[in-house]
């Protein structure tokens, strides 16, 4: 039974993780079909500079244009690539988040397992107890608990072969599917790379072309214009003598000027000093902050070292908590064995601390009983003469309140006595896990 029970349970497992692989795998093509929309862009930016006419003026600023273009468009993709680089990671950690999941899952069953296995050898303790008159039926569970441990040693060791054969299927397949994608993303780089050196070459040769008809049209220009202004100088002499006397008389307006904006620089400058020595004020408390910020840097660096440091102390006390909680189990294993052994006197020490206990508060119920009639009496006696004015009744009275001083104490000492009776009592209790019906059994014979 418990096998046809197991053997639904690895179906699904190995249907979820099935279904995992198939999403991880789209994604995969998703993040393939991005890729080649942005290898398509990249071409048709590169189509572009090369449909571009060869006698069209390509100036300068606009070649930076579109080398800037580039750069970005270059930019772009090695930012696409590295995002999904960083998706394929984030595939494998969820992957391997799903396989400690699948671990922990079949750690818990073997846990339940082995829980029902304990219940299960409770229940054939008390059988056995039921039968122990017969000879043959001993046999007969013997042979049936040998046969139950071994298969299930049988099927703890198919478990742990069948996880072992999932976990190289797996890593192989991770290996696998890293190495194609490196080549592929290699593959790509390398003729990207081929494409662009093409493509510089061919801008390149296009601006030299460019550059030799624009020398030669100017050139051209250029012996033109020298002509021109050589008949112009011939025949227009006075015209420039003239202009020069004017250039004469603007330069010393251009003199007169200067010096009254020289006079208001001086000005601005004897109203600026001021500013300065601020600024100057300014620039030492920033040095200070600098300084400062320096320091927090340190102190930072030091912060990350003492939680680095750390996290390798709770790393080693996660290992110490497991060590204990092994040792704690075989504590209690142990401690089981000796309480099946000592059950008996336990509860007639139980029995012996209930009786006490009712002892203890028949007295106490008694001495409450005599303090109330020992208050009713002194107050009867306040009530019908004044004590002040006898010292016979006087002297009574502090005997009386003497004696009812060393009753209280002793009430008080049962009452502690009583509260560690009933903490003892609820401790050998609580250690002792007794079930319901033994505690009914002992709550009957002590009334």
């Amino acid at each position: 039974m418990d096998k046809l029970k197991k053997a639904p349970k690895k179906k699904k497992i190995c249907a979820k993780k099935k279904a995992e692989r198939i999403a991880h795998i789209k994604e995969l093509k998703k993040t393939k079909k991005k890729i080649i929309s942005e290898q398509k862009l990249v071409d048709e930016l590169s189509s572009k500079i090369n449909d571009i006419d060869a006698n069209v003026f390509l100036g300068y600023h606009d070649i930076k244009i579109l080398k800037l273009e580039l750069k970005n468009k270059e930019i772009e993709f090695e930012e696409n690539k590295s995002r999904q680089l960083l998706s394929s990671r984030k595939i494998e950690n969820t992957i391997n988040k799903y396989v400690l999941k699948c671990y922990e899952s079949f750690l818990k069953s073997l846990e339940e397992n082995e829980m029902e296995l304990h219940d299960k050898f409770k229940s054939f303790q008390v059988e056995k107890e039921r039968h122990s008159s017969n000879k043959e039926y001993n046999k007969i569970t013997i042979d049936a608990n040998v046969d139950h441990i071994n298969k299930m040693s049988s099927i703890v060791l198919s478990q742990n072969e069948i996880i072992n054969e999932i976990n190289k299927r797996f890593m192989e397949n991770l290996k696998i599917i890293r190495q194609n994608y490196s080549q592929k993303i290699n593959t790509e780089r390398e003729q990207n790379d081929k494409k662009r050196q093409k493509n510089i070459f061919n801008l390149q040769e296009e601006k030299n072309e460019n550059i030799k008809k624009i020398l030669i049209e100017y050139n051209e220009k250029i012996i033109n214009i020298q002509n021109y202004f050589k008949l112009i100088l011939d025949d227009q002499l006075e015209m420039i003598y003239q202009l020069e006397v004017d250039e004469k008389l603007s330069k010393r307006k251009n003199f007169l000027s200067k010096k009254k904006n020289l006079e208001d620089l001086k000005r601005n400058i004897c109203s600026n000093k001021k500013i300065l020595n601020q600024l100057e004020k300014d620039i030492s408390s920033l040095q200070a902050n600098a300084v400062d910020y320096e320091q927090l840097k340190i102190n930072l660096k030091r912060i990350k070292e003492k939680r680095k440091r750390q996290q390798k102390v709770l790393t080693d006390l996660k290992l110490e908590t497991n060590v204990k909680k092994l040792l704690f189990e075989k504590i209690s294993k142990q401690y089981e064995d000796l309480y099946n052994q000592n059950r008996s006197k336990l509860y007639d020490r139980i029995q012996k601390i209930l009786l006490e206990n009712y002892f203890l508060e028949t007295k106490i119920k008694l001495q409450n009983e005599t303090l109330e009639i020992n208050t009713l009496e002194l107050n009867k006696w306040k009530e019908s003469v004044n004590p002040e004015q006898n010292e016979v009744i006087n002297n009574a009275l502090v005997g009386m309140f003497q004696k009812f001083e060393v009753l209280k104490k002793e009430v008080e000492d049962l009452l502690d006595k009583n509260e560690q009776n009933k903490e003892n009592y609820e401790a050998m209790m609580h250690l002792n896990y007794f079930s319901n019906d033994d505690l009914d059994i002992i709550k009957r014979e002590n009334i």
